[in-house]
């Protein structure tokens, strides 16, 4: 119900803005994919507290229509999730809806336009070619949905993942590795809990198989220039509707943020007045990195090494998967009529020789595939299950020495590892993959072997890409709650900004979350950001 939701708001919402910057020529649009792009990885929790902050049980606007809460607030329960869910999903339907708009053929749009209105061509030629990308786009919310538990906690909706994690929470997973059940008396039984394994794990191959079959048509067609709809007199009321849509999705959350990080509350004869200042607000702000130190830096630390450590794994993992590249480039410019690249036998072109070597050497892709796949879209809170169940070993155990890892950093290290492994892959394969295959095959002539060809050849020609991946990596990993929150060991002085944050939003939203939220909404919009920037240098 929260997936079809979720879906239900973020699909016209991501279709619609997706068409405007894509297929058309809107003014702003080039601003509106940037903000849409910083928007990917805004972590769920901070759009949970930006939308309660404003309509939430001490929401401002909760406050001023509602104080003695005589009805329920507008954001809460299943209303709240799914529209905070729905919200959250829309930049990456815009993304993945935007990279299917360009890969349809433009010679087929503008063929069409020649006998049809534009309108016509993008209602009968581009979004049904377009199709597959939007179910690709649905696949990916409900991914998100199943993975994540910061909204479903903090709204108290029962998915699977957050059952999982207050289960876990209250240890009642014995029964899952063959040991008597701890804590309540009524857990979730075996058979759910394996069902609902077996659901995540068909969705991770559904998911991976609609991003080979969306990278394949994009690769093929991302050398081409579009076909677009040149709005003349419509352009200004085009411009309205994305402006509507990028208020709804930044310009109000942000706002409640701004009002509730600058509000001030003064006792007078009459009762307390709350008033907005814009000195209060920048105090506030400048004031919360100093307040948070101590959880931005164990943060920063920890979020540094995941990064690199998902960098490290990603690269030869994206490169192993080059032929597989090339096969499905070579696969689509079947589909697309294309003039093959290959001569038939016995007159072997070169192309053709350096293919079938590279599939001989690479063998079938689809076991580094699946654990791309798990590790995308298996529930956090699932995650941090097993590896609670993989360190923390009894003393009597021969693998006791796991315990040791358990009571440090290392378990929320190898869990936010595991959670942007699969994002840095798929960030690094399409750029790995466009290196020109003439280069390689030179220096393997002069005795460059596998990692030398990825090293000395790929990596310095693709290091804006590689930079972007680190970035990525490093904001994701400094967002991963659902996972995090359950291996975190006890710190002395200050925990996981993520679970800090997450943990204070549970007792409201007051100016100093509120200024919080803003300083990290800000800086994983730029650190995303600058990452696009250097990906769109590398293309």
């Amino acid at each position: 119900m929260l997936c079809c939701g979720a879906a239900a708001i973020a699909l016209p919402l991501g279709v619609v803005t997706a068409v405007l910057c894509f297929k058309t020529d809107v003014p702003g649009r080039k601003v509106a994919a940037l903000m849409l792009v910083g928007m990917l990885f805004v972590p769920l929790y901070l759009v949970t507290g930006a939308w309660d902050a404003g309509f939430g049980i001490q929401g401002w606007h909760t406050l001023s229509t509602n104080p003695h809460l005589q009805h329920e607030p507008w954001l809460a329960g299943w209303r709240a999730a799914v529209w905070v869910h729905g919200l959250a999903a829309v930049p990456w339907v815009f993304l993945i809806v935007g990279a299917g708009l360009r890969s349809v053929e433009a010679e087929i749009e503008e063929d069409a336009a020649t006998c049809a209105s534009p309108l016509a061509v993008l209602w009968h030629v581009s979004l049904p070619r377009v199709a597959p990308a939007i179910g690709v786009a649905a696949l990916w919310i409900a991914t998100i949905v199943v993975t994540e538990i910061s909204v479903t906690d903090f709204f108290q909706i029962r998915t699977f993942a957050e059952e999982v994690y207050t289960q876990a929470a209250l240890g009642s997973f014995g029964y899952v590795f063959g040991n008597a059940p701890v804590g309540p008396a009524d857990p979730i039984p075996a058979i759910g809990f394996w069902s609902g394994l077996v659901l995540s794990t068909a969705l991770a191959v559904l998911v991976i198989s609609g991003f080979i079959k969306l990278f394949a048509d994009w690769s093929e067609a991302s050398n081409r220039p579009p076909w677009i709809w040149r709005l003349r007199s419509g352009r200004w009321p085009a411009m309205a509707i994305l402006a509507v849509c990028m208020v709804l999705l930044a310009g109000v959350p942000l706002a409640n943020l701004a009002y509730k990080a600058g509000i001030m509350v003064t006792t007078t004869d009459t009762g307390r007045v709350r008033s907005w200042s814009a000195e209060r607000l920048i105090t506030r702000v400048a004031a919360a990195p100093r307040e948070f130190h101590g959880e931005l830096w164990l943060s920063t630390w920890l979020s540094s090494t995941v990064a690199t450590s998902a960098l490290i794994l990603a690269m030869p993992l994206a490169w192993s998967l080059r032929s597989y590249s090339l096969s499905l480039r070579e696969k689509a410019g079947v589909r697309a009529n294309r003039a093959p690249t290959m001569l038939p036998h016995p007159a072997l072109s070169q192309r053709e020789r350096v293919l079938k070597r590279v599939r001989l050497q690479s063998g079938k892709p689809w076991l580094r595939l699946f654990v791309i796949a798990i590790c995308l879209t298996i529930p956090g809170p699932l995650l941090g299950l097993g590896i609670i169940h993989l360190l923390n070993r009894p003393p009597d155990s021969p693998l006791a020495a796991l315990a040791e890892l358990y009571d440090s950093n290392f378990a929320p290290w190898l869990v936010q590892t595991l959670r942007t492994l699969p994002i840095a892959t798929l960030i690094l394969w399409p750029a790995l993959a466009s290196v020109p295959q003439v280069m390689l095959d030179t220096a393997a002539t002069d005795g460059t072997g596998w990692w030398g060809q990825l090293f000395r050849i790929a990596v310095p020609q693709r290091w804006p890409a590689i930079a972007a991946a680190w970035l990525v990596a490093f904001a994701v990993a400094i967002g991963e709650l659902a996972a995090t929150i359950l291996v975190m060991p006890p710190q002395r002085g200050a925990t996981a900004l993520s679970i800090q944050v997450f943990q204070l939003l549970h007792y409201g939203v007051d100016d100093r979350v509120a200024a919080i939220c803003l300083v990290m909404v800000f800086v994983v919009a730029a650190i995303t950001g600058i990452a696009a920037t250097l990906v769109r240098r590398r293309m």
